[in-house]
């Protein structure tokens, strides 16, 4: 029990603390997962998720933009999923992330590609949000995750691919080497906020993000350097620690 605590207050404090400003050279900052750059690629080695059960890019390996975007047209990045750990691997690119509170990004939409050992072979456009917004933020297992269209696809591992969610008219839009996968309407009026890239059971590496409006290029990397904030905390147990008071002292 006392384990589970201390698993809960660490969690608290990744998600509650934002960056430093000695750190705003950072593009990104982890979420979950192990994540290195190297070679001009940013890898997430881990392949498998801990599921911490609050919101949906915290169940599964991820870093998140520093920053929001808003009204930007279309994103650009590069990826190679490898090393498929189970089924059903998962690769995920989510935008419109946005909080309520602090740093609980629960409110996002996503294009999650889901495969087994032969490869990718579904995409699904999705939402995710609190399920009861009057529950605290630090409630557990408060989250929906809805599907709002799907279609299938087909993509190999070890292979490099050039993905695309473009924002067309009222469609969101995924291209995958330039193909057209999947056109869905966009539900909200705005798509501003952050962007995250995600894994779940496989391991990626990812080139060339960039991120348009219009012509216009507003956020790029491609990992020359380290861009990706991983705040390392140091932890102790505490008797009879309760998450939920640890997170009022904040």
């Amino acid at each position: 029990m006392k384990k589970k605590y201390l698993r809960s207050i660490i969690i608290i404090l990744i998600i509650s603390v934002p960056l430093l400003s000695k750190e705003v050279h950072y593009k990104w900052q982890r979420i979950a997962g192990i994540w290195d750059v190297k070679n001009s690629l940013a890898f997430e080695t881990q392949g498998k998720a801990v599921t911490w059960n609050y919101y949906e890019i915290l169940n599964v390996n991820t870093i998140l933009t520093v920053n929001p975007f808003n009204n930007y047209s279309c994103i650009d990045l590069q990826v190679n999923i490898t090393d498929r750990v189970e089924t059903p691997s998962e690769f995920m690119i989510s935008f419109a992330v946005t909080s309520e509170h602090k740093y609980w990004f629960y409110h996002m939409y996503a294009f999650k590609l889901t495969g087994g050992f032969w490869g990718i072979n579904k995409a699904s456009f999705i939402y995710s949000d609190r399920l009861d917004k009057s529950k605290p933020f630090n409630t557990k297992h408060n989250i929906f995750i809805k599907e709002l269209a799907s279609a299938n696809c087909k993509v190999k591992y070890d292979k490099m691919y050039n993905y695309r969610v473009s924002f067309e008219g009222n469609n969101v839009v995924l291209y995958i080497n330039d193909e057209k996968i999947l056109s869905a309407p966009f539900p909200e009026k705005s798509h501003d906020g952050r962007i995250a890239i995600s894994s779940k059971n496989v391991k990626i590496a990812v080139d060339k993000v960039t991120v348009k409006k219009g012509n216009e290029t507003v956020f790029e990397d491609d990992f020359n350097e380290d861009s990706i904030y991983v705040r390392v905390l140091k932890a102790k147990r505490v008797k009879d620690a309760n998450p939920e008071k640890a997170q009022e002292k904040k």
